[in-house]
């Protein structure tokens, strides 16, 4: 019975072992990403940053309980508070992105060649590239977004946080 005891306790040491192993040695399948909205009811689903362009690939999901319609959106490194009030954050000759409350929608993509203008760059806090994009190296600051209720006609600009590392 002690035996079985001893061998029992081995496998589970052994068991625990591989575990951590596994967990401690595997690398990371994606770059670290952290996008959030100060809105509730809007959530990062999928955001990639490329190294070569500067370009934001981003998907969101919405469930605030409107329709809305995706006037602009803006990805900066200007986080002054009066950022919002004094940009123009707008696709552009009337385009938008209509997203029903509960959708996931792509509101920027680079490589969409029917709808040019969903095609977003990340600048610097004067609207340049920033110098340092090679792969693996941080992006940090705001996504803005201006967005129209559908139901109630109201527009709002909401900010969001992004801290993405560079990708192929």
């Amino acid at each position: 019975m002690e035996n079985l005891a001893i061998l029992a306790a081995m496998i589970i040491i052994i068991v625990i072992g591989f575990l951590l192993l596994f967990y401690l040695e595997a690398p990371p399948t994606r770059p670290i990403t952290q996008c959030s909205f100060q809105k509730p009811g809007f959530v990062c689903i999928r955001t990639k940053l490329s190294a070569s362009t500067g370009k934001l690939h981003f998907k969101l999901g919405q469930g605030t309980g409107h329709n809305i319609s995706i006037r602009g959106v803006s990805c900066t490194q200007n986080d002054s508070p009066d950022f919002a009030k004094e940009h123009i954050i707008l696709y552009g000759n009337g385009n938008n992105v209509t997203m029903y409350s509960g959708e996931v929608a792509v509101i920027s993509y680079p490589n969409d060649t029917t709808k040019p203008w969903l095609s977003i760059s990340c600048t610097t806090a004067d609207g340049n590239l920033p110098n340092e994009r090679s792969i693996g190296t941080f992006y940090n600051r705001r996504i803005y977004m201006r967005y129209t209720e559908l139901d109630t006609n109201i527009t709002r600009t909401i900010s969001g946080t992004l801290s993405a590392r560079y990708e192929s």
